[in-house]
């Protein structure tokens, strides 16, 4: 695979919930073979509705910000900043931003082609 440089502004970008998604590495954006790489934000008060990733895990580092992950079958993991956890593949889960400012995570998927269901 050829070197990539990707910046913010210049890469695909979606909305996901309330969430607001840059994808720095991918298939799509960068030519990424084996994961997903991608810059996440949420206002306060917002959030991303229950989904899953039938073909991938999913790992979320909190940059700045508070947030609640809501994992199906478990309590609310409250994150601040430096705190990482992983989603397994297929389990339903989302995010709500609990915190007075923008709560920004960079995500990371074990596919370079990542699959979501919404709940």
């Amino acid at each position: 695979m050829p070197l990539s440089l990707t910046r913010v502004g210049n890469v695909p970008t979606e909305t996901y919930g309330q969430a607001t998604i840059h994808w720095l590495a991918s298939h799509a954006a960068s030519g990424a073979a084996e994961l997903t790489v991608g810059l996440t934000t949420i206002q306060p008060g917002g959030g991303t509705p229950m989904h899953r990733h039938p073909n991938c895990e999913e790992v979320l580092h909190l940059l700045t910000g508070q947030m609640d992950q809501l994992i199906e079958g478990h309590p609310a993991l409250h994150m601040t900043p430096g705190d990482t956890v992983t989603i397994p593949r297929n389990l339903p889960h989302g995010a709500k931003n609990t915190g007075p400012t923008p709560a920004v995570m960079i995500v990371v998927f074990s596919s370079p082609r990542r699959e979501t269901i919404l709940i």
